[in-house]
């Protein structure tokens, strides 16, 4: 392809990454610097026959002018980062110092809020990722050494994970792992526990999130491997034997 010709082609592809992804960074960088105005309070002293009391109220005013200058919110830089919201320097740093053993230190991080989710985003890529490549490939060899007539059905029932979309099958698994769900009853009645909740444990929720993901992406892998290019050629073949 000629450089001019791939450059009209791929120029309505570049505008769109700019206007839809860079400047949404952008923008999200920028205001990630800045968090919200604290309120202006005034103290207000009201008399009465009975005595003088002070009360404290927010000036809505005041608080909106602000606003109104700095529409970002206050500026605060990278220290935002440093908070216990987010990377916890400090926290993390009294938990070293404090720590009795290894096990009491991790302990204390799942305790911070970016820690905590940065071990189950850890968790879940160790144990899904392996499990979902040996199940993929098992399942597209398993398919791909069926019979021609049935290795069109199976496809079609492997590919229903990928028809519904992300956020419906979430919502889907939303609503059967609740107490009144078809999962979340099932368990109750199974372990003789009516409060047991799957959204209620840490660990539990840890669980239905990993098996859902393991549940769904095999398959999509095993679609990949079985539409390759050599595989796609055997199966060709097969059809004109």
């Amino acid at each position: 392809m000629k450089h001019k010709t791939f450059f009209w082609f791929f120029l309505p592809t570049a505008l769109a990454m700019f206007l839809f992804i860079a400047l949404p960074l952008t923008s999200i960088v920028s205001q990630s610097l800045h968090t919200p105005h604290d309120a202006v309070l005034v103290v207000v002293e009201s008399c009465d026959p009975f005595g003088c009391k002070s009360e404290t109220t927010i000036d809505h005013e005041a608080s909106k002018q602000i606003k109104e200058e700095q529409p970002k919110g206050k500026w605060v830089g990278f220290q935002i980062y440093t908070d216990r919201n987010h990377l916890a320097f400090k926290e993390v740093g009294e938990l070293w110092e404090n720590k009795t053993n290894l096990i009491d230190f991790v302990s204390g991080l799942n305790n911070l809020p970016f820690y905590r989710a940065m071990g189950f985003t850890i968790t879940f890529v160790l144990v899904v990722t392996p499990l979902v490549i040996l199940f993929g490939l098992i399942i597209a060899l398993a398919v791909n050494s069926l019979h021609r007539h049935l290795k069109g059905l199976m496809v079609f029932f492997s590919l229903l994970p990928m028809i519904v979309t992300p956020l419906v099958g979430s919502l889907i698994l939303f609503w059967m792992i609740d107490s009144r769900g078809i999962i979340g009853s099932g368990l109750q009645e199974l372990f003789a526990d009516p409060n047991l909740s799957l959204k209620a444990s840490t660990g539990l929720t840890w669980i239905t999130l990993i098996v859902y993901g393991v549940w769904l992406c095999p398959l999509c892998l095993h679609c990949f491997l079985c539409w390759t290019p050599d595989c796609s050629a055997r199966n060709y073949r097969s059809s004109n034997d």
